[in-house]
């Protein structure tokens, strides 16, 4: 089989695979919602939040220098396996020390109300158990196992739709008594079954062998490409996180709520721009050729725009009425939300084609700087727009920020690279011809 059509079928398997999962985790995460209410929505957003918070700056992005040099193959996979486990140690000690042995380490990361040994339990458990999935999770795309890693979106998504709906409907006929905590445990319970997964994945299709190997000659290329990518990575986390922050020391923890239900329903749009970049990562760092890199990064961006068209106009139009539908009314104050951030999502999700493509050939400095001036936008109209219009404040904010991103990146690709910019957007004949002929393939082998 070609490279081409290897790549079309391991997205179009990826994206296949990620329908069910949205559908399953809309139902979930409904059942979830309305558990609850809006105070208790925004505190278990609040802590996952945190959890990727301490994830993003002591995980250093290694998951993604995983994949770029199991990819490339410049890297001995012994030497990446031991540099995860020594950051995965000091990153657990790290953890612990702030939250329970540095006098109000906790606070920082908890409201008044759910500041107790239980909660940082929870965020000290899952950061590590979430930072090992993301690094094992690293070294399978790395290895082109994509079937594995949709596997394990599929036990997700079972898993999720199972566990909260029987909580919300043994809670609601009182057969429970469940509150954040039990929330909690199963959240937990999904992250460990995720690990076993992985961990069976990891041992079958990753030749490393156990124990700690480290090579100091794999370290100068490792830090070359870590560094920059882990800056980028952890200024755009704020691009995306900075808001919920803002919101819940503006607002609290009601709002918060509000907003995270619209936050989470716009950025389910995503699971076409996720299916892309999760295949063309590895696929973009492993090429030789810019040209047919190049080439590539065109087509696919093309094809995510037009179905990314397609899902915010959807949502857009359907909010209002499915909201209180499946929700209930009393987060009819999620609905202009949801539309101004699906908008915004909409130009999110052409930058994260943007950011995969340079940053799989290597050119993390432009993403930071990018993410640098977007997260600097957002901050200043976060401050002004958030404290007098709310969540919806927020969500324009976020939206201006995306917009933003997306304009440096499309100037940025036509200087460099000298392309036309109508040639990112719209899709030609030959781009026509050729998603012709992966459907037509697709619909042959099914």
């Amino acid at each position: 089989m070609s490279e081409q059509r290897t790549v079309s079928k391991n997205i179009t398997q990826t994206f296949i695979v990620q329908i069910p999962n949205y559908v399953l985790g809309v139902i979930a995460g409904i059942f979830l919602t309305r558990h609850l209410g809006p105070e208790g929505k925004g505190v278990y957003t609040l802590l996952l939040t945190n959890v990727q918070l301490f994830v993003m700056f002591l995980g250093l992005n290694l998951p993604g220098s995983i994949q770029y040099f199991m990819a490339n193959k410049k890297i001995d996979p012994a030497g990446l396996k031991g540099m995860s486990l020594l950051l995965l140690l000091i990153g657990a000690v790290i953890v612990f020390v702030t939250l329970f042995l540095i006098p109000g380490g906790g606070e920082a990361f908890l409201t008044k109300d759910y500041d107790t040994f239980y909660f940082r339990c929870y965020i000290f458990i899952s950061f590590i158990i979430t930072n090992l999935n993301a690094l094992l999770t690293g070294f399978l795309q790395g290895n082109h196992q994509f079937k594995s890693v949709n596997r394990l979106s599929v036990i997700n998504g079972t898993l999720n739709f199972i566990l909260f709906t029987s909580l919300y409907y043994a809670s609601h006929y009182n057969l429970i008594d469940a509150d954040l905590g039990h929330v909690l445990i199963l959240t937990v319970f999904v992250l460990l079954v995720n690990t076993a997964v992985l961990l069976i994945a990891f041992r079958k299709f990753v030749k490393v062998e156990w124990g700690f190997h480290f090579s100091s000659e794999n370290l100068a290329p490792l830090l070359k490409f870590l560094i920059p990518a882990y800056i980028s990575v952890l200024v755009n986390f704020f691009n995306y996180r900075l808001t919920i922050l803002m919101v819940n020391y503006f607002e609290g923890a009601e709002s918060l709520g509000y907003f995270s239900l619209a936050l989470n329903l716009a950025q389910m749009m995503l699971m076409v721009t996720l299916a892309i970049n999760t295949v063309l990562f590895p696929h973009f760092a492993s090429k030789a050729d810019w040209e047919s890199a190049l080439k590539d990064f065109r087509f696919a961006l093309k094809v995510n725009i037009a179905l990314m068209f397609a899902a915010t106009v959807t949502l857009v139009l359907l909010a209002g009425f499915l909201i209180p539908i499946f929700y209930g009314e009393i987060f009819i104050p999620s609905v202009n939300a949801v539309k101004i951030l699906a908008v915004g999502t909409f130009f999110s999700s052409q930058t994260q084609v943007f950011g995969h493509f340079l940053g799989a050939r290597n050119m993390n400095w432009v993403n930071t700087i990018v993410y640098g001036v977007a997260l600097l936008v957002l901050s200043v109209m976060g401050l002004l727009l958030i404290p007098i219009y709310g969540i919806e404040g927020a969500s324009l904010a976020s939206g201006v920020s995306y917009f933003v991103m997306f304009t440096i990146f499309c100037i940025f690709v036509k200087v460099k690279f000298k392309v036309e910019l109508l040639s990112l957007f719209i899709l030609s004949k030959t781009d026509i011809q050729r998603a012709k002929g992966i459907a037509a393939r697709i619909t042959k082998r099914n």
